[in-house]
């Protein structure tokens, strides 16, 4: 009855809302050729975000890429469709999470349509698509959406095998080690200022050789520096579990994939936890008690650090490191032993996810009544819509994707070349610019807990601070392998 009532009540507001002829899907999959005409008699197309003065291109607070094109797209779509493209915030009580996934569950369960796109983190996509809460966009992107889209951003919105996420913003691998170029070269000496990067760049920047400029460091920095002498130093920085998601990747493995299958147990991360203990079991080797709410090691800005784990984001960031007085330098993760000869199985793992879009479950097709099809507003003429508002640069016939030639112009002039100290760090991080990996562990609300008595992640934290780590992640495995069967897999 709810249903059928909810139905009644979305008929009546949308009756005569507009009108479109045969619905022909355009020839080539860009939305190129012949499209009925859709008359959405200037409704609001609402798209609910994180933080509208950033996510929408025709205000100065607009934080992202391609600022004029997207205007472009905007009118474009408004004069198309006869909308008016509105960014709205989520509400108060979604703010962000757990919180917010509930939030957008309620509103697919009861029917309700706050927004016709919701952002969505990519780490919080298993629970939505598990709970039916949002929409595959499969067939959508494969008749409507843009050739050659990328398969590197197709992976975060995939669950199961399927995607429920689309948008035009490129996953740019943002994760690895940054280090205190300035603290090497008073310790090792001014020639061996970016040995890191040197060692990346040479091919030579694995394991051992981080675990051996390490132990050489620890011999060489003051651990027991007094605070009136500036400080202990230490040669590793910043709360152990953030090394271990990209160390993990570094070495060819993840905790937990789209497919939900659990990797806790397999050698390959348990080598990497191990390796970790082994240098965290090393006294005065890393301090790791940055508070949980921010994970930045205060050390590391004052000087005292020598390796942090981070994003290009934070050498200006305020909360993390903006105004250090020292250069600050960028090498990627090193080379575990389980990678293969020519790195393919070497990735950036991204365990805080990607930002896409989503389509809710209230907006389904199959919602609508045979004929009702061209009086209510539903997930396909969304998509066209939400396509026609991406852009994309162009399409390369050589590699038969949409080109990143701008995006990566665009993320080394913006992101790396005003803050990175030398251009071999530069270099560095585009040598792994497309080798961002969706890791799946952040789905639970239990790993990322701040409760010491429910958190996956501290459970972790414990196998690098104290060892025993085969046991602690086969309990960890445990706890995860339950949840998946309840929350998915129960029906």
């Amino acid at each position: 009855m709810k249903k059928i009532i909810t139905f009644l009540i979305t008929l009546v507001l949308a009756l005569g809302l507009f009108g479109c002829g045969n619905d022909k899907p355009p020839e080539n999959g860009n939305g190129n050729g012949d499209e009925p005409k859709i008359d959405l008699k200037g409704i609001d197309f609402i798209i609910m975000v994180d933080n509208k003065s950033s996510a929408d291109p025709r205000l100065e607070t607009y934080s992202s890429l391609f600022r004029d094109e997207n205007i472009a797209k905007i009118e474009a779509a408004e004069k198309k469709y006869n909308i008016k493209v509105v960014y709205e915030n989520y509400p108060s009580n979604a703010s962000w999470g757990a919180a917010r996934t509930r939030w957008i569950v309620e509103q697919a369960e009861l029917g309700v349509r706050p927004a016709h796109v919701f952002e969505v983190n990519s780490m919080f996509t298993g629970s939505l698509a598990a709970q039916k809460a949002i929409l595959p966009l499969d067939d959508l992107i494969e008749t409507y959406g843009v050739k050659g889209y990328w398969p590197e951003k197709m992976i975060f919105g995939q669950v199961l095998g399927k995607h429920y996420l689309y948008d035009s913003s490129y996953p740019v691998a943002d994760d690895g080690l940054y280090y205190n170029s300035d603290l090497l070269a008073e310790v090792l000496g001014p020639e061996r200022r970016n040995e890191p990067t040197d060692k990346w760049l040479e091919g030579t920047w694995t394991w051992d050789a981080f675990h051996d400029l390490a132990l050489e460091l620890k011999g060489k920095l003051d651990h027991n520096r007094s605070e009136e002498e500036g400080g202990p130093q230490y040669v590793l920085g910043g709360r152990v579990y953030n090394w271990v998601y990209t160390m993990i990747g570094s070495n060819g493995a993840s905790l937990v994939d789209s497919d939900f299958n659990t990797h806790l147990t397999d050698q390959a991360v348990i080598d990497t936890v191990d390796f970790l203990h082994n240098l965290y079991a090393v006294e005065g080797m890393w301090i790791a008690n940055a508070p949980l709410a921010n994970a930045s090691q205060p050390e590391f800005k004052a000087g005292n650090v020598v390796f942090h784990n981070g994003h290009s984001w934070h050498i200006n960031a305020s909360n993390k490191w903006g105004g250090a007085e020292f250069v600050i330098d960028f090498v990627p993760y090193p080379v575990g032993p389980n990678i293969k000869s020519d790195k393919s199985n070497y990735y950036v793992n991204h365990v805080y996810g990607k930002a896409g879009y989503a389509i809710s479950s209230a907006y389904s097709k199959e919602n609508i009544p045979e004929g009702y099809e061209d009086m209510i507003i539903h997930s396909e003429t969304i998509f066209k819509i939400w396509h026609d508002l991406q852009y994309f640069p162009k399409f390369d016939e050589a590699t038969q994707l949409i080109s990143t030639e701008e995006i990566y112009l665009a993320f080394y002039n913006t992101s790396l070349r005003p803050y990175y100290g030398s251009k071999k760090s530069m270099d560095a991080h585009m040598d792994v610019i497309d080798l961002a990996r969706p890791e799946f562990f952040y789905s639970f609300e239990e790993a990322q807990s701040h409760d010491a008595n429910e958190s996956y992640m501290l459970e972790l934290q414990n196998a690098v601070h104290h060892g025993d780590s085969r046991r602690i992640l086969e309990a960890i495995e445990a706890k995860l392998i339950a949840i998946i069967q309840e929350r998915y897999f129960s029906d």
